[in-house]
């Protein structure tokens, strides 16, 4: 049972991370569980090595965000925002991103 709170930790964790700097992954199920899954067998491993539980923490966050470093979404946030700050007031430049990333 405890299991399965860590890896609802994870793909909370992940879950969360991707809806504010790339939403347009959030369908993409199988990714999640995976990268999830994988973040908890580094946090397990990690522990079981003798790491504390805060360093196994960031060992696993690097699993958990391996490659999502770099956010188109949140490139082109901020270009709207600082670019066209008159002509899209907030939330506007949030809302119009995903359409343009498509």
């Amino acid at each position: 049972m405890e299991t399965k709170k860590e890896l609802s930790y994870f793909r909370l964790k992940l879950e969360n991370y991707l809806s504010e700097h790339f939403p347009e992954m959030l369908s993409d199920k199988p990714f999640i569980t995976a990268r999830a899954d994988e973040a908890l067998t580094s946090y397990c491993d990690a522990v079981a090595q003798g790491f504390s539980h805060p360093e196994a923490e960031t060992m696993a966050s690097e699993v958990l965000y391996q490659g999502l470093h770099f956010s188109k979404y949140d490139t082109l946030v901020s270009v709207l925002e600082n670019e066209f700050e008159k002509e899209l007031p907030s939330p506007l430049p949030e809302r119009l991103t995903p359409m343009l990333l498509k």
